[in-house]
């Protein structure tokens, strides 16, 4: 099998993997959606993937910031389905980072401490984090993702 040259010189398969696809990449984004822009430190996976969502462009996190300023919902019409968010919160559970209980995931302890070092740290996931304080704990609840959810699924 031969692999072209692309531009800058790789070829195909010395291409680095995208960040997307890094399941320690998404723990990071998990850990932090979870105590910055969730109550109690817990969230359902619908809230999870909207948020991941969010978070995988410079225009998705824009699209949301004009939704909640304009307070027009109606525009959110879906969001994308994140394949390797699942694999992360497997890894996320199984490294006791976050429990699952009541078709919700919340940090433990571990969780906690891992958020608050990615947190402190300014070289880390620093677009992710100005974003997700923005959301805090307020904008995007369980009951405003339930009704986004009921509105688009009618």
């Amino acid at each position: 099998m031969e692999h072209k040259i692309v531009k800058g010189g790789f070829r195909k398969r010395d291409l680095p993997l995208s960040p997307d696809y890094r399941p320690m990449y998404k723990m990071g984004l998990i850990v932090l959606i979870l105590a910055l822009a969730s109550r109690g430190n817990k969230s359902s996976l619908n809230k999870l993937h909207l948020l991941i969502w969010s978070l995988k462009s410079e225009k998705n996190m824009a699209f949301i910031r004009m939704a909640f300023m304009s307070k027009d919902n109606s525009k959110i019409i879906s969001w994308g389905v994140e394949p390797a968010l699942k694999k992360a919160l497997l890894y996320a559970v199984a490294e006791d980072l976050l429990s699952l209980s009541s078709d919700k995931y919340q940090l433990t302890k571990k969780g906690i401490a891992f958020s608050k070092l990615i947190a402190n740290n300014d070289q880390l996931f620093t677009t992710e984090k100005h974003f997700l304080n923005y959301i805090g704990k307020q904008k995007i609840t369980e009951e405003y993702i339930n009704k986004l959810t009921e509105k688009h699924s009618n």
